[in-house]
C-alpha cells in the first residue's frame, strides 16, 4: 500500500479524523498489536495549543489513529500519509513515512 488517506472533518468546535473501515481492517491484519480508531476529536482551542507546544498536530494524529506505537510500524507498508477535507476533497496535509 502507497498511501491512508485519513478524513478531516471541521465542526462548530473542533476537527474529526477518521479512516474507512476497509483501511481499519488492513492495519488490524498487519499485527495484533495495531489496534486503529474510529474516530479522533480534537477541538479548536486544543489543536492551537498543541500546536504552540509540539508542532504540527498530525504529526501526532495519523499514529494514534491507526493505533501504531510510531511511523516506524508502518515503513514497510506505507509511504505516505494524506489529511483529506471531507467537504471538498482537498488534501490538507501529506506526511511520507520514513525511518
Amino acid at each position: 500500500m502507497e498511501t491512508i488517506k485519513i478524513n478531516v472533518n471541521k465542526q462548530m468546535d473542533g476537527y474529526t479524523f477518521t479512516i474507512a473501515p476497509s483501511i481499519r481492517q488492513l492495519i488490524k491484519s498487519w499485527s495484533q498489536n495495531f489496534h486503529p480508531a474510529n474516530i479522533i476529536f480534537v477541538a479548536y482551542d486544543t489543536k492551537s495549543d498543541f500546536e504552540s507546544y509540539y508542532g504540527k498536530l498530525e504529526r501526532s494524529i495519523y499514529p494514534a489513529l491507526l493505533g501504531v506505537d510510531s511511523q516506524s510500524d508502518l515503513i514497510e507498508k506505507v509511504n505516505e500519509i494524506q489529511f483529506i477535507d471531507m467537504q471538498t476533497g482537498e488534501m490538507l496535509h501529506s506526511q511520507k513515512v520514513t525511518v
